[in-house]
C-alpha cells in the first residue's frame, strides 16, 4: 500500500469516533478504489456487544452508510450472540469456563453411558438380539415409533452429520440383528 495513504487511516478512525464507533478493537478496511467508501467496524464481540459499522466517503469523510447493532433483528442478534457464546468469546473467562463444564459433563455423560451398557448386555450371547435398537423399535407401538422417528428424522435433516452417523450405526445394529439372527435360527435348527 502506498505510504502517501497511511495518514488517512487515522483519519478515517478519528471520523469514526465522531460517528459513535466508540469500541477499542475495530477494523478498517480502505475501499478498492478512489471512488470506494472506506469502513470501520466494531470487532469487539465480548458483552456488551459492539458490531457497528460505519462507511466514509474518503474524499469528504462524511458517513455514507452506517449498521447499528441495536436495529438488527432479534433473529441476528440472537445468532450473534449465539456464535460468540459457542465460541467463549462473549462473556470472558465464565463463558470459557461453562464451555469446560459442558464438555467435561458431556464426556462423562459418554462415559456413563457406555459403562451402563457394558453391566447390561447379555453376557452368555454373543450377539444380544435383544439389546438391539432395531428390535426394540419393532417392538413399540405405531405411535410409539411416530413420536420416535418424526423428532429423529428431523433432527437427522436438520444435522446431516448426526444423520450420517445415526444411518451408519442403524446399519451396523441391523448387520448384526441379523447375524444374530441366523445364529440363533441355526441353534434351534440344530437342537432338533
Amino acid at each position: 500500500m502506498p505510504s502517501y495513504r497511511l495518514w488517512r487511516y487515522d483519519a478515517v478512525l478519528e471520523q469514526a469516533r465522531l460517528a459513535g464507533i466508540d469500541a477499542a478493537r475495530v477494523e478498517i478496511r480502505p475501499g478498492a478504489s478512489a471512488n470506494h467508501a472506506w469502513t470501520v467496524t466494531e470487532i469487539d464481540r465480548s458483552w456488551p456487544t459492539q458490531v457497528d459499522a460505519r462507511a466514509f466517503d474518503i474524499t469528504t469523510m462524511q458517513v455514507v452508510d452506517q449498521l447499528n447493532f441495536q436495529q438488527f433483528p432479534l433473529v441476528a442478534k440472537l445468532i450473534r450472540w449465539g456464535i460468540d457464546a459457542h465460541m467463549g468469546i462473549l462473556f470472558g473467562v465464565a463463558n470459557q469456563l461453562l464451555l469446560v463444564a459442558f464438555g467435561a459433563g458431556l464426556c462423562s455423560t459418554i462415559v456413563i453411558g457406555y459403562s451402563m451398557w457394558w453391566r447390561r448386555r447379555p453376557k452368555h450371547q454373543r450377539f444380544p438380539l435383544q439389546g438391539s435398537l432395531l428390535s426394540s423399535l419393532g417392538r413399540l407401538t405405531l405411535m410409539g415409533k411416530v413420536l420416535c422417528l418424526t423428532p429423529t428424522l428431523l433432527l437427522a435433516c436438520c444435522l446431516p452429520l448426526m444423520g450420517v452417523s445415526l444411518a451408519a450405526f442403524l446399519i451396523i445394529d441391523g448387520l448384526c440383528w441379523i447375524k444374530a439372527n441366523r445364529l440363533k435360527n441355526l441353534a434351534l435348527k440344530m437342537r432338533k
